[in-house]
């Protein structure tokens, strides 16, 4: 069908076979990772052949490469993210040709190999690395490679095993020997394998720099395949060249196409002197592979002997691009093209009357059909599974029942199931700290007793060595007492127990909390919103009631352990503050509870203190300052002082009964402090003192 379609739209006043080629491979390239599909390669390598025969490669290419810099994460786009993934950990750069080369689709691997050797140029890499590697002759391709990148500041650069020179090399190697391309491969693998670049750098010519690449000993012995792969090439073609050939129909034969300056011959070779003409040629490639002279040394082509075939050799050293087509087996692709196109029309021509003699049979080209191709298509399927199975799932935190939200015994026993958990943990903290806190007192206790001090008796030998020529009796044995140091056994073990327990102590410390303790928060977390929420949207003395009943049941659980537990008391506090911030500040009825609970829970002050708001409530004010006075004692100096700065006796009415009870309360609080009423002479009344005054006066 591509063949077909190119034919006809290459027809005079049609769209011509560029636009049909970039249509097929705009379509096949589309579904990811489609260069490891074997249809769509299949079909690409057809499409390639096409794109060759009628010299429309270009387009094919450029296609390929706008896909290529995107697999390598050109312009943002990174398509082929695995592969850059596996790129960037070590592996080969991302390819259309996965491995080293292809054994099939050979014109697909021409054109892929083409538009990578472009991309190559464009980005000056191989002259790069071929200057790196002339300039330094110790340093090995990889170490070339790298150098190149850094200069030219490449932001993807290929993999050693992805440049050309490989490339090629592999490709030929893999290409069978019957293929119309394989000579235009050799070509290519040849122009890089055999370069002198030294004069286009301004360095002196040293012999070609393909041997460079090959000094591995891997490598060198897949030039040594490669030197046999020639051979074996040769072999082939010479016997070929003496196989009868069989000429298609309609071909004149032999002894009338004679040529003529009338009646040129063909613009190709014919098959038998085709093959003897690629004998000849493998075999000039050969003697180029085994001459070690090209690659040290500079040659003067013009003394080569003539199986050298100098002038050829000439132009594959100063890579002269014009592709040796006269090497390209032209029969055989136009009979290859012939044969597609016959069997399209055979099948499109074919009588519909022979559908109905063949029961079953069924006519995949006609559109009137198509019902009984689907039905047919899906018979040849398995049957499909069925979709498994929806589980809903849970979700980790209970939702907050709507009715915690109205009523203050479900949303007291809701906070005392999920606060009983936080307070639990808090408790295990806490417990965990001072047992901790215990053995480590225990083993600093303990360090100083590991060694200890042992008198001990020490005989020590003093020689004599005369006096006066006079010889001693012998040497003079002394005992001296010192102490000796020593190991406590039992304290030692004492102390390898404590670390050993010290160490378990901080793991669990350290290990994750339950998945209990992360529910209950949110869960508590999550009622609070709610009931925020419900009220900022309409105010009910239920919404209020239950935000009241709230801040106190989770005051109450704030504890010793809760307060020593920076986790617990900043979860607390937080709460605290959300709740006494709505529900509390402000609130003139329950200025007396809030007083309440801070006198009974000193501890609590600094807490929820901030919410407590007399000035709310003028009718209770001086209660309230009375009891705030009365409570005052040595202990509770601090807390009594930050609860009467918040008593601004100024904001009393000016009342004659208030302002009597107001005196009488000051008068009774200082009659109980200081044991005596006041001077009436240096007696002010409290109405006209500030809150600081008052406080000092006590």
């Amino acid at each position: 069908i591509f063949q077909s379609h190119v034919v006809e739209s290459s027809k005079p006043g049609l769209v011509g076979a560029a636009a049909v080629l970039e249509f097929w491979v705009g379509i096949l390239t589309q579904q990811n990772l489609w260069y490891r599909d074997k249809t769509v390669l299949f079909l690409m390598d057809q499409i390639c052949c096409a794109a060759f025969t009628y010299h429309q490669e270009e387009c094919v290419q450029k296609l390929l490469y706008q896909q290529h810099k995107t697999a390598l994460g050109y312009h943002g786009d990174r398509g082929l993210l695995s592969s850059l993934v596996g790129w960037i950990s070590g592996n080969a750069t991302p390819s259309f040709i996965e491995g080293q080369s292809l054994s099939a689709e050979i014109w697909f691997a021409w054109m892929v190999l083409n538009m990578e050797g472009v991309f190559e140029e464009d980005s000056q890499l191989r002259r790069c690395v071929e200057h790196e590697l002339l300039s330094e002759l110790n340093i090995s391709p990889e170490q070339a490679l790298k150098k190149a990148q850094q200069r030219l500041k490449l932001p993807v650069a290929p993999s050693l095993q992805r440049l050309q020179v490989y490339r090629w090399a592999y490709q030929a190697a893999a290409t069978p020997p019957d293929h119309p391309l394989l000579p235009l491969i050799w070509q290519k693998f040849l122009q890089l394998y055999l370069r002198q670049p030294g004069p286009e750098y301004g360095l002196a010519a040293g012999g070609c720099i393909g041997k460079r690449f090959f000094q591995a000993s891997s490598q060198a012995a897949f030039l040594r395949d490669l030197r046999q792969r020639i051979q074996e090439v040769s072999d082939f073609h010479h016997a070929a060249s003496q196989a009868l050939r069989v000429l298609p129909p309609n071909t004149p034969s032999s002894d009338q196409g004679d040529e003529t300056p009338n009646n040129p011959g063909p613009p190709y070779l014919t098959s038998p002197q085709l093959h003897t003409e690629l004998v000849r040629l493998f075999g000039v490639f050969s003697v180029w592979l085994d001459d070690e002279t090209l690659q040290k040394q500079e040659v003067y082509l013009p003394s080569l002997p003539p199986e050298y075939e100098p002038h050829r050799l000439a132009q594959v050293m100063q890579r002269h691009q014009e592709l040796w087509l006269e090497y390209v087996d032209q029969e055989r692709l136009q009979y290859d093209q012939r044969e597609v196109l016959s069997l399209w029309k055979k099948v499109q021509s074919e009588p519909t009357f022979l559908q109905t003699q063949t029961s079953g049979f069924t006519d995949y080209t006609s559109l009137s059909n198509a019902r009984e191709r689907i039905l047919s298509n899906l018979q040849k399927h398995p049957v499909p599974r069925l979709a498994p199975e929806l589980h809903k799932l849970k979700s980790p935190v209970p939702e907050v029942p709507t009715a915690c939200l109205t009523d203050c015994k479900a949303a007291c026993k809701l906070l005392e199931q999920d606060l009983s958990i936080l307070q639990d943990q808090a408790r295990i903290a806490v417990a965990r700290e001072a047992q901790q806190v215990a053995m480590e007192q225990e083993l600093l206790e303990s360090l100083p007793l590991l060694f200890k001090n042992r008198p001990e008796q020490v005989t020590m030998t003093l020689e004599c060595k005369g006096k006066s020529g006079q010889p001693c009796q012998g040497a003079a044995n002394i005992t001296v007492t010192c102490e000796h140091v020593q190991k406590q056994e039992a304290v030692q073990t004492q102390i390898t127990s404590l670390r050993r327990d010290i160490k378990k102590l901080q793991t669990d410390a350290m290990a994750p909390p339950p998945e209990i303790l992360a529910q209950a928060a949110v869960h508590t977390e999550n009622f609070i919103t709610a009931l925020v929420n419900m009220h900022k949207a309409q105010k009910s003395p239920a919404v209020q009631k239950v935000g009241v009943s709230a801040f106190y049941k989770v005051v109450s659980f704030v504890c010793e352990d809760t307060l020593r537990h920076p986790p617990t008391r900043q979860y607390l506090s937080s709460c605290v503050e959300v709740l006494g911030q709505v529900f509390i500040q402000g609130n003139a009825e329950e200025c007396g509870r809030v007083l309440k609970t801070i006198l009974e829970q000193r501890r609590l002050c600094p807490l929820i203190s901030p919410f407590f708001t007399p000035n709310a409530a003028p009718s209770q004010l001086v209660f309230l300052y009375q009891d705030v006075v009365t409570s005052l004692s040595l202990d509770s100096a601090d807390v009594v002082f930050m609860l009467l700065t918040k008593v601004m006796l100024g904001c009393l009415p000016p009342s004659r009964s208030t302002k009597g009870k107001a005196e009488a309360a000051v008068c009774s609080t200082e009659v109980s402090t200081r044991g005596v009423a006041p001077p009436p002479s240096t007696y002010r009344s409290p109405i006209t003192l500030s809150p600081q005054q008052v406080v000092l006066a006590l």
